[in-house]
């Protein structure tokens, strides 16, 4: 996890603007991963000197907040969501924009893949995708321990990260 998370280090360090965006069904189990995230991100994180941080919880329609992640004049956008990587419960791992069509992320109104290259074309801004092997997807379940521990792991190391490069 190490790797993913100096590298997401590096490239938020270098935005001014940059936008936290949680996608994924509250409703449906560790689907909501990413959502859990951006939770804790925004109630735990600090931005460095001379950069301003947005943090959207996009659910199944992240679409729904393309024009206010535009309107801020997003230099960076990262989105965190549950995706299927054909790897073990918990696994994180950073995916390219244009790979994820032909990964299989969680149902959205609008896929994502339509989304960040509307975002890249209006704004400009460089965009990290943060995948999590789902173990459950079932309907009304909450996070199953194993993703919530690496959910939770991937914060500590995050934060602490980052507190050492500001």
């Amino acid at each position: 996890m190490n790797q993913a998370v100096s590298r997401l280090i590096t490239e938020i360090r270098n935005g001014a603007k940059v936008v936290f965006l949680g996608v994924g069904s509250p409703l449906r189990a560790d689907d909501s991963v990413g959502l859990y995230i951006v939770n804790e991100l925004m109630t735990r994180f600090t931005p460095g000197l001379d950069q301003e941080f947005r943090f959207y919880l996009g659910e199944s329609a992240p679409e729904n907040f393309s024009g206010e992640i535009r309107n801020f004049g997003t230099t960076h956008l990262m989105i965190v969501d549950a995706a299927e990587l054909g790897k073990a419960p918990g696994t994180l791992q950073i995916i390219e924009p244009d790979r994820i069509g032909g990964t299989s992320f969680s149902t959205h109104m609008l896929p994502l893949k339509m989304l960040t290259d509307y975002l890249v074309m209006t704004t400009g801004c460089k965009i990290s995708i943060l995948g999590i092997q789902p173990q459950n997807l079932e309907f009304g379940q909450p996070l199953s321990e194993v993703v919530r521990q690496a959910a939770d792991e991937f914060l500590e190391e995050f934060l602490s990260e980052w507190e050492r490069a500001t």
